[in-house]
């Protein structure tokens, strides 16, 4: 095809390629020829045409936005291209953002700057809270405007991931990999399904091309190493994709840290190591009866040493293996026009546990002491060698109803079932008799949704209804030091529901409104404990809870890109709140329902592309949690925390930073080079109620500052960076006594092949 440009100019063109960056910049090449242009709002969501409809869109493109274009081009030379290729990232962030329910979303730009992982990009983002314990493999904590931790839905491509969270979590998912996260706040989605207060959390994974190699290698502080890497390969008449990869972590997180438990002592962490492999395989396939079938096998291998605070810990570690198995099917138009079928399964088989039987104890002296137990132990009064087994399946069918432009209908069947058979025969012999017992947790949850849009678009609504029933069988011991335990049968059933409104007033401002009801069903761990640390609790009540969310939203193109500015509010009530308490046996916890909670706040933020070369980002949070028990728990006698605000939850946090972009800046060609900055504060916070301002309990404020140089060469083919993190070298700490690395440095060489 050789279509006239310009008058005279002729551009031999075979194929045509559209591509949008984050400020719907749209940019086409051809082979000698070469045109962008900005589009306020593209009228079409879909990734590849083919055809004259392709042919006469790219020669309109081609010749809005040439200088020397005329409009004399001859119709005749409008001919089927071979293939064209659309690519509108952004038009499909922008959808997400304009939804009814609060979203923010991390594009794959903000992910591949100065984060090193998904837990580093959430941290940035408004209203959430990390919550780290130490270095690379760490317990942490996600929260969303103050609910955190299990309340929060965790997806991968809209599959839930809460069931594995013993073998798999968020960090696992390399960087590299990820198309975008959206971060939902306060509603769950309801084609996610499950249960969940806080919010949720979807990572979505790139869409591959014919052939794809993917790999990277990463050398960080505390001999920290990092691989991954991912392997795709399409066959165009077959339809199938085959695809394979793999995932190795290792870190002697062996930082110095201080311990104001120990009259600020310094010492070394000399028992921290973590180590994970994963690998897994994969075969999808699109021309089949299904759009998409797809069939994913992954293994997942972790040791994690036990790092010692209050005292020397030198053998205790945990371990856990996991067999993951997962069968995703989608088809549109399924059995009738605009009805669209969405299934996923999944099915773990798992081991882990706590090896913790050394027959001595030291302190930070190097002072010898004999264990509690006969049996060993370090960290308590029992050894622990356990070995326990789960089995977990789950299933999610999502059916949606497009009857016309204002109405469509949703179907969601959320079901899951868990197995677990603990055993920890060392733990038994240190009590003397059985402590941990089987255990089975059934859930269905159902969902049923209505979506309406009228006044071309500008005004949208979702109302969802949701059934939620869960079954639990298990024994369990009503008093750790008595043996006798009893049977434990329960079956329970609640309703809940959602509404989300949006009005778009024009192409710049809108604002959203939204109230829910929702409930949230205890996890199996929370129930019936993990067999060596978290004690059962056969007795909890789910969550419930009745929120408010409501928010502007003003975004403006700018001839630099985008300017946007969101603030919004939110109200919380929760009910039989769930929390992670101390036994009375050392180094055992267990969970307990500890009654209402109210929470209120809200947020802003600001970002724009300020020049051709420089974006930049600024928000904050202001989250007030505080507790509305009249009485104590279980009891008539009057509350002393009554309308104080929660403990060890931060109140007040902000985040600022810039990217400062440039092609060819050392010359060449092909090339592109970033600078990021950014910045986190987190303001002080109490671990224990505040019932005095000179309690000494608290964790610190923090402000900390992470630098990253990145550039990339043959477009974006190879990519090396160098990250600075905490570049001030402040002492920072997230959960009390546990100090987070000082400055640390990594550098990564990234190949993709595509």
């Amino acid at each position: 095809m050789q279509p006239q440009i310009g008058g005279n100019k002729k551009t031999e063109l075979h194929s045509l390629t559209i591509c949008a960056n984050e400020n719907q910049r749209f940019s086409a090449k051809a082979k000698g020829y070469k045109m962008e242009m900005i589009i306020e709002n593209l009228g079409f969501d879909v990734k590849r045409y083919g055809g004259k409809v392709a042919s006469v869109m790219a020669i309109a493109m081609i010749a809005a936005v040439d200088a020397t274009a005329q409009n004399d081009f001859n119709e005749a030379d409008i001919k089927e291209l071979e293939e064209i290729t659309i690519v509108a990232k952004r038009n499909e962030i922008r959808e997400m953002r304009e939804a009814a329910m609060p979203v923010s979303v991390i594009s794959t730009k903000l992910l591949e700057g100065t984060s090193s992982n998904i837990n580093d990009a959430l941290a940035r983002t408004t209203g959430v809270t990390v919550r780290n314990t130490g270095g690379v493999g760490s317990a942490s904590r996600i929260s969303v405007r103050g609910l955190e931790g299990k309340r929060m839905g965790i997806y991968i491509d809209e599959a839930a991931m809460g069931q594995f969270s013993d073998y798999l979590s968020l960090n696992d998912v390399p960087t590299d990999m990820i198309e975008r996260i959206e971060i939902y706040k306060g509603i769950v989605p309801y084609r996610f399904g499950g249960s969940a207060l806080g919010g949720a959390v979807n990572v979505v994974t790139k869409e591959y091309p014919p052939v794809y190699l993917d790999a990277s290698y990463e050398l960080a502080s505390f001999n920290t190493h990092k691989f991954n890497t991912a392997f795709k390969r399409t066959n165009k008449k077959t339809g199938l994709q085959f695809g394979v990869g793999g995932v190795y972590t290792y870190s002697d997180n062996d930082y110095e840290m201080k311990l104001p438990n120990l009259n600020n002592r310094v010492v070394k962490r000399d028992h921290d190591a973590f180590r994970k492999v994963m690998a897994g395989g994969s075969l999808k396939a699109t021309k089949w009866y299904f759009d998409e079938a797809k069939l994913e096998l992954v293994y997942t291998n972790t040791k994690k040493e036990i790092q010692g605070i209050d005292f020397d810990i030198r053998e205790a570690y945990t371990h856990g293996q996991a067999g993951i198995s997962a069968l995703s099917l989608k088809k549109d138009n399924f059995i009738a026009d605009g009805l669209d079928f969405d299934f996923d399964a999944s099915f773990s088989y798992g081991q882990n546990g706590l090896n913790d039987k050394a027959s001595y104890r030291y302190d930070w002296d190097g002072n010898r002491y004999n264990s509690v137990s006969p049996y060993g132990g370090e960290q308590g009064n029992y050894a622990s060698d356990s070995d326990n087994r789960t089995k977990d399946l789950l299933s999610k069918l999502n059916l949606n109803y497009l009857l016309n432009k204002h109405h469509t209908f949703n179907l969601n069947l959320y079901a899951t079932s868990m197995h677990q058979n603990p055993h920890n025969e060392l733990m038994d012999l240190s009590f003397g008799y059985q402590t941990n017992f089987p255990s089975r947790m059934k859930s269905l949850t159902t969902g049923f949704s209505y979506d309406l849009t009228l006044f071309d678009g500008k005004f949208m609504s979702a109302t969802t209804i949701k059934n939620f029933l869960f079954t639990s069988k298990t024994k369990a011991l009503e008093h750790t030091f008595i043996n006798n335990p009893v049977d434990i049968d329960m079956k329970k059933n609640y309703w809940g529901g959602s509404e989300s409104l949006r009005y778009k007033f024009n192409k710049r401002m809108m604002a959203k409104l939204s109230f829910s009801s929702e409930v949230r069903i205890p996890t199996s761990e929370e129930l019936a404990g993990n067999g060596y640390s978290v004690l059962p609790a056969t007795d909890l009540e789910p969550e419930r809870c009745n929120g408010l969310n409501a928010g502007v939203i003003y975004r403006r193109l700018t001839k630099f890109g985008v300017t946007e500015i969101e603030a919004g509010y939110f109200f919380n009530d929760l009910h039989d709140m769930i929390r992670y308490q101390a036994d009375m046996i050392p180094s055992m916890a267990r969970y307990a329902n500890f009654g209402t909670v109210r929470s209120n706040g809200g947020e802003i933020e600001v970002k724009s592309d300020v020049a051709p070369v420089l974006y930049l980002y600024a928000n904050a949070t202001y989250q007030d949690l505080r507790d509305y028990r009249e009485h104590e728990t279980g009891s008539e006698a009057e509350n002393p925390t009554y309308n104080k605000r929660m403990p060890n939850i931060p109140y007040l946090l902000a985040n600022w930073g810039m990217d400062l972009h440039k092609e060819n800046l050392f010359g060449g060609k092909k090339q592109n080079t970033r600078l990021l900055v950014d910045a986190s504060y987190i303001h002080e916070y109490f671990y224990d109620f505040e019932m005095s301002k000179y309690q000494d309990r608290k964790i610190p404020s923090s402000l900390t500052f992470d630098a990253c140089i990145e550039h990339s060469f043959n477009y974006d083919s190879w990519i090396i960076s160098f990250k600075v993190k905490n570049l001030t070298d402040r002492v920072v700490y997230s959960e009390l006594n546990r100090p987070l690395p000082g400055r640390n440095y990594s550098l990564k060489v990234r190949y993709v092949m595509k």
